[in-house]
């Protein structure tokens, strides 16, 4: 089971390095159907689908496992793949530009002190082009066939969900999964390269809409707001950062901290999905992050109102469900800890320069929010000699003097031997005292 989810968090890792390309390729399959009405676009979009980003996936694969001599060895292998295959390209090119960039790297490590003076870039670049077009072949002989198969096997997997009208159904493993951080590997792992294949042969897919859809958290955020009206003030940002923004990881605590709330989510994502089905809706393209702005943004004109009625629908049903579970308990869940820091000192004593790194899954959504929030609270405080950034949990570097992560996702950072703060919500400042208090002096 960690093998797996070792791969499958490896794999999202490349697609999710990909995403603005996968964007850019929706967006204008999107201006060259409505908008604009333009061959060129649409060639444009099919050149980026079928070549661009399986070769670029290949390059990004091999630098991961053999650096910039991997990724070009990557680049060939995925090469050889999209034109022999080009159908199953997208898993392909991961694969080959895995095994490439590994094999490239490793090899020459090996035999670099074999190689005769002044052959060293002769031998590097015939032994990179060659493992390269090895991979490629290799791929061809041993991995299409099984490719093919497996991607014939989801697909008509796939189909049958929809034609029996189960699809909605997914939610029951979607929700859960979310809430444990493992969002992005839903999304980028399994339901992107479905979904682009889905594409090839119904013009959208609705598997773009599953994990994206911001209805759910947003149900569960305003029926927060609605019991809770000491909590309104602070809530409407994350509502906002949740429907607009597409972070959906602000609401995953509320949830956490009343694990029956998920009920909620669940119902109101399964309502949606439904939605989404019976109207026949789906995107042109995956929607990053999962903003309501983005979502449209990439849907054709036709879908707007079955998406937008999804999207509601399943924020009315998570609100109501949410709200019932809440008034069933009334005590305050989360303390006002705005209101717990006004009364209290910080250490005057500053440090002179320190590296903060906020961490999420693919550090690209609430890490890259919140380290810019955090960089505004600095200059509120007067620290100039702090650097905050925001990166992914596995590239983590090792001049980081400190670590900020939300607290249930602390667990799957093993091996960390630097500071560690957690806070509830990463996009909630009122959570930072111990982290400003260290920066301060008084850690």
């Amino acid at each position: 089971m960690k093998l797996a989810g070792k791969v499958l968090k490896y794999y999202s890792r490349v697609i999710a390095e990909c995403i603005p390309l996968f964007v850019t390729a929706g967006l204008l399959s999107v201006f060259s159907a409505g908008i604009l009405q333009n061959e060129h676009l649409y060639e444009m979009s099919k050149v980026l689908s079928s070549l661009v980003i399986p070769v670029f996936m290949g390059y990004k694969a091999g630098t991961m496992c053999g650096g910039e001599v991997g990724g070009l060895a990557g680049t060939l292998a995925a090469s050889v793949v999209v034109m022999a295959e080009p159908a199953s390209a997208m898993i392909l090119s991961v694969m080959v530009g895995s095994m490439a960039g590994f094999l490239c790297k490793r090899g020459l490590d090996r035999v670099k002190n074999w190689i005769p003076s002044g052959f060293e870039m002769l031998f590097s670049n015939l032994y990179l082009a060659s493992l390269g077009l090895l991979a490629g072949g290799a791929a061809y002989v041993f991995v299409i066939p099984e490719a093919e198969w497996l991607l014939g096997f989801l697909g008509n997997g796939l189909s049958l969900m929809i034609d029996r009208g189960i699809i909605p159904f997914i939610s029951f493993v979607v929700e859960p999964l979310k809430i444990v951080f493992f969002n992005n590997w839903i999304n980028h792992g399994i339901f992107l390269p479905l979904g682009l294949e889905q594409l090839k042969t119904q013009g959208s897919s609705i598997l773009f809409l599953l994990e994206t859809n911001p209805g759910p958290g947003f149900g569960v955020l305003l029926a927060y707001t609605l019991v809770y009206r000491n909590m309104r003030k602070s809530m409407v940002s994350s509502l906002i950062i949740q429907s607009l923004g597409g972070i959906h990881e602000v609401y995953f605590p509320y949830i956490l901290s009343d694990i029956r709330l998920l009920a909620g989510a669940i119902a109101g994502s399964i309502a949606g999905n439904y939605c989404f089905m019976v109207t026949g809706s789906g995107l042109l393209g995956p929607a990053s992050p999962g903003s309501i702005i983005t979502i449209l943004i990439m849907a054709d004109k036709k879908h707007w109102f079955g998406i937008v009625m999804g999207i509601l629908i399943s924020a009315a049903v998570s609100c109501l469900l949410s709200c019932l579970i809440l008034l069933g308990k009334r005590e305050k869940s989360f303390i006002d800890k705005e209101k717990e820091q006004k009364g209290e000192e910080m250490p005057m004593k500053r440090m002179e320069h320190a590296r903060v790194y906020f961490v999420c899954d693919a550090g690209m959504g609430s890490s890259a929010m919140a380290s810019a929030l955090f960089k505004k609270r600095l200059r509120l405080e007067g620290l100039s000699g702090v650097e905050v950034f925001h990166v992914s949990a596995d590239r983590i570097p090792a001049d980081a003097d400190a670590v900020v992560c939300q607290k249930d996702f602390a667990r799957f950072l093993t091996g960390i031997h630097i500071p560690c703060f957690t806070v509830d919500n990463l996009t909630d400042m009122s959570g930072y005292k111990e982290l400003l208090n260290w920066l301060m002096g008084g850690g």
